[in-house]
């Protein structure tokens, strides 16, 4: 009696599926065109810093002119947190990234919020 009120819940009868004689066509995506296909998996996102940027704060991500001070101070602890777990890692590349982002967040720290 529980299977078969667990099988209406699902939207299961007690007759067996059909199979479709044919697989059909997957719809398109949300916000293609429907003549048109996926050109492939989406990009990754990554969390990566844009160290090849030149200045502290397009590596830190930061715009002192957009940004209130507490706004870039939150930040720039977020940062601070992450990269300097990363300093302590046993991967090579990890640690050189780490390291160039800790030298641009204490650039901006001693730039925007150590000021006196």
């Amino acid at each position: 009696m529980i299977r078969k009120l667990f099988s209406l819940i699902r939207g299961e009868s007690d007759a067996p599926a059909k199979q479709p004689s044919k697989p059909a066509e997957a719809a398109p995506g949300h916000g293609e065109a429907p003549g048109r296909k996926p050109a492939g998996p989406p990009k990754p996102v990554s969390n990566k810093p844009n160290v090849a940027a030149r200045t502290p704060e397009a590596m830190c991500g930061i715009d002192p002119k957009k940004m209130t001070p507490e706004e870039i101070k939150n930040r720039l602890a977020e940062l601070y947190r992450r990269h300097n777990q990363a300093a302590g890692s046993l991967n090579e590349e990890l640690r050189q990234e780490a390291e160039l982002m800790l030298d641009a967040i204490v650039a901006c720290r001693q730039k925007y919020l150590d000021k006196g």
